[in-house]
């Protein structure tokens, strides 16, 4: 469900704007989106809606203030209900005694997501240097963002995976999966900073999508001690995971195209999520031990430590470039072009997943 604010009809004398989805004209009010004007303070307005029920119009035209907002948000009202397609094949094939081998592929297409832009731009007025085109700033001068949300989006994933297991008897068993898979979209988020770089050109956006995982291995595996050996009532166990980076749009850091956004603009003629991030390497390992309380009664101390290899995972990536055009070769892995001329610290980590965590437990099963 997603819903937009302030869900009332926004105005702009002379203009045809979409509105908000019927019957949603009566939803709430974002007060502090006003300025003060024939209504009132905020808090006069407030007053007004609850002792009458009485919301203002918004209007976004004439002297500011006391007329006008700094914008709005405005959804399609004929907007579809989103849908998906799967396709799924697998296909298994034990091999001697417990060894099973198994090839899958995974097909989803999601059609009809959400997708954003912003209508108050103006037309394109020429074209920079790198080719993109230039804008001479919002279409209407006294309204703000325009924020509007439609139907547009569409996304695709496509994985195979290999995947092998194994179980020797009553004491090892052992699984590993490794998946290659691509996802695409057109940019299907709502935030302000995934709005198109150019509105008038939104098949652009089309790219590598935000999940796009390329590579992924995860392996894990279990070994109780044998019965008739000291290591009885012991248990040995792990979960190794490799995974290729993430991907990350390369952003020049500020308004570049003059459509008024600085958010959204790339370097050069790049595309979205061309950048990948450092790759994750990670092993988890717990080692256990039961004591048998009573007949009916167990308990168990563990010993886990996850990231064992106290490895630093890089999670965000400083992608802002701070230049409209590269000045060297085109960074496309972490650790290329670091600390461009531009912005030193383009490229630098900017958060970090966890280190290495050592946890005691016990539990007692009755």
């Amino acid at each position: 469900m997603f819903v937009t604010y302030p869900e009332r009809p926004v105005v702009i004398p002379g203009v045809n704007l979409p509105g908000v989805a019927e019957n949603a004209a009566s939803a709430g009010w974002i007060l502090n989106q006003l300025t003060p004007g024939p209504g009132g303070l905020p808090a006069d307005v407030a007053k007004t809606l609850i002792l009458t029920g009485r919301l203002p119009a918004q209007y976004l035209t004439g002297p500011c203030p006391p007329s006008c907002t700094a914008g709005a948000a405005l959804i399609d009202p004929h907007s579809r209900t989103p849908y998906a397609e799967h396709l799924s094949f697998q296909l298994d094939r034990e091999i001697g005694k417990g060894l099973v081998l198994g090839l899958s592929y995974l097909f989803v297409a999601a059609h009809h997501q959400v997708r954003a832009e912003n209508l108050n731009v103006s037309p394109p007025a020429g074209v920079l240097p790198d080719g993109k085109q230039f804008f001479s700033g919002p279409l209407y001068s006294n309204a703000g963002l325009l924020y509007y949300t439609d139907d547009s989006g569409n996304a695709v994933y496509h994985g195979a995976t290999a995947q092998v297991s194994q179980r020797l008897g009553q004491w090892l068993r052992f699984n590993a999966n490794f998946t290659f898979s691509k996802t695409l979209d057109d940019g299907t988020f709502t935030t302000f900073v995934s709005t198109p770089q150019d509105v008038y050109e939104r098949n652009l956006e089309r790219a590598n999508s935000n999940q796009d995982v390329r590579e992924r291995f995860v392996s894990s595996f279990t070994f109780d001690g044998p019965a008739s050996t000291i290591l009885r009532k012991f248990q040995l166990s792990g979960i190794v995971t490799l995974q290729s980076g993430r991907p990350f749009t390369l952003f020049v850091g500020y308004d570049a195209n003059g459509d008024t956004n600085p958010v959204t603009d790339r370097v050069g003629q790049s595309a979205r999520n061309t950048y990948y991030g450092d790759k994750l390497v990670s092993a988890d390992l717990r080692l256990s031990r039961y004591f048998a309380v009573t007949e009916r009664s167990r308990l168990t101390v563990a010993v886990d430590s996850f990231n064992a290899l106290n490895r630093a995972n890089v999670d965000e990536v400083n992608s802002v470039y701070g230049y409209a055009d590269f000045l060297g070769p085109v960074p496309q892995h972490y650790g290329d072009g670091v600390g461009s001329p531009a912005n030193p610290l383009f490229g630098a980590p900017r958060t970090m997943l966890n280190p290495r965590w050592i946890q005691i437990s016990m539990r007692l099963a009755f």
